[in-house]
């Protein structure tokens, strides 16, 4: 009777073994098929990346309401073809609800999509864990060390999946961020060549054709090519060559400070007609200042994009600042020199006027006695905006620079494109 009841205890216990096991074993499949359904869903609503049974990195692709507003000047289509497939390839969601956009285009029923690629997330850092310090010495002193690290040979496969994984994304946004800002910084240079081109009677020709000359190159390395971005080498070619574009502006941009600094200290009071010509050389001079400035900049924001956010924006921007704070004072100069002359000259500057001297004086002087207007002339055409923009510091220093790589990248699927988001989305309730 008690040996039935130790073998009757034992079998209960193996059954309820069974189907406990059993039961973990169906919990567990459901959890991964879940996982799997969730990550394979398209559109994916979920704010947060994924990671998935094969370690791979899901991008959250969410359709944006039927209220939603965006602004079309915002909007920049990806054109280049690499760039299309590299996002199709490494964000496969994507091309899904590139395929939905087309098929609904042709109901006549318009849906918008939005991915966002978090960069600053992806390519966050972190400290070495665990790590024991290794070295060698060469004549007693250390020459070499290294971050030593037990490895589970088991996460190897899984751990590298996920980086290179993470390596694509960030390489896909790379590509979007410079497509858009090369683009944009060939239109600037494009509007300043033509700007220069239109700048006539400088005395100093060769100082012109060195600027042309200088937009042309920094305009040759802004035109968007992927095969640049993703050969390292390449990339380090074109750096090499900014750097020296950069020198090159820096020494044309103290040529003209210095030329506007020297002018107004030669001439500290000059005739209504000597300030007249100065005014149309300072005209000139501001002119070339505000384009080598502009141009320095551009440099700036092409070292930072060739960069991929490696270089930071405080060293792209370190020399750009330093001669935008020398620019800005000589410009300060400049407007207090041209608020002694007016002062002294009594120009008019509302009125555009100032009294008349000599003998147009005096032979005004009687009918000034009837009428007052007599005792005026008219300033020359074009004077008082010439003084107005000379006079006027619009310059600004960039304290904090724009981190492209920084920021998370949205993109928009529309009509079966691609476009990257360079503004806000309004959504109406």
């Amino acid at each position: 009777m008690e040996y039935a009841l130790i073998t009757s205890a034992a079998i209960i216990a193996i059954v309820l073994i069974i189907v406990f096991v059993i039961y973990s074993r169906k919990k567990t499949s459901l959890n991964n098929d879940n996982i799997r359904n969730a990550n394979n869903s398209a559109p994916v609503t979920s704010g947060k990346l994924a990671v998935d049974q094969g370690s791979e990195i899901y991008i959250p692709i969410v359709q944006l309401p039927a209220t939603t507003e965006i602004d079309e000047k915002s909007l920049f289509e990806i054109t280049d073809r690499t760039v299309i497939a590299r996002i199709s390839d490494t964000i496969p969601n994507a091309a899904q609800a590139i395929s939905k956009t087309v098929t609904n285009k042709a109901l006549k029923n318009v849906e918008l999509f939005k991915l966002d690629i978090p960069s600053a997330a992806l390519t966050k850092s972190k400290e070495v864990n665990g790590a024991f310090r290794a070295f060698s010495r060469n004549k007693n002193r250390i020459s070499k060390n290294a971050n030593l690290v037990k490895v589970d040979p088991s996460k190897i496969t899984k751990a590298s999946m996920i980086a290179n994984s993470v390596a694509n994304i960030i390489n896909v946004g790379s590509l979007v961020v410079g497509q858009y800002y090369m683009s944009e910084i060939s239109a600037k240079l494009e509007a300043m060549n033509n700007t220069v081109n239109k700048i006539s009677n400088f005395q100093d020709r060769e100082f012109k054709s060195r600027i042309l000359s200088l937009i042309a190159r920094v305009g040759k390395i802004s035109q968007f090519s992927s095969e640049v971005l993703e050969n390292d080498e390449q990339r380090n070619i074109k750096l090499t060559t900014l750097e020296d574009l950069e020198g090159d502006v820096t020494e044309l941009l103290g040529q003209v400070n210095l030329t506007i600094t020297d002018t107004t200290q030669k001439s500290p009071n000059p005739t209504y007609k000597d300030y007249q010509a100065k005014v149309d050389d300072f005209n000139t001079l501001v002119e070339y200042q505000n384009i080598l400035v502009a141009v320095l900049e551009e440099i700036c924001k092409l070292t930072y994009l060739l960069g991929k956010g490696i270089i930071s924006s405080e060293m792209c921007y370190s020399l750009y600042n330093k001669f935008l704070e020398q620019s800005i004072q000589v410009r300060n100069v400049l407007e207090e020199w041209h608020e002694r002359q007016v002062t002294a000259l009594k120009i008019d500057l509302d009125k555009n006027r100032k009294p008349k001297s000599g003998v147009e004086g005096l032979v005004s002087a009687l009918p000034a006695l009837i009428d007052d207007k007599w005792k005026y002339k008219e300033l020359k055409e074009g004077l008082v905006h010439k003084i107005s923009i000379q006079a006027k510091t619009n310059l600004k220093i960039i304290n904090e620079p724009k981190t492209f790589y920084d920021e998370s990248i949205q993109i928009i699927i529309k009509d079966g494109k691609y476009y990257y988001l360079a503004g806000e989305i309004i959504e109406h309730k």
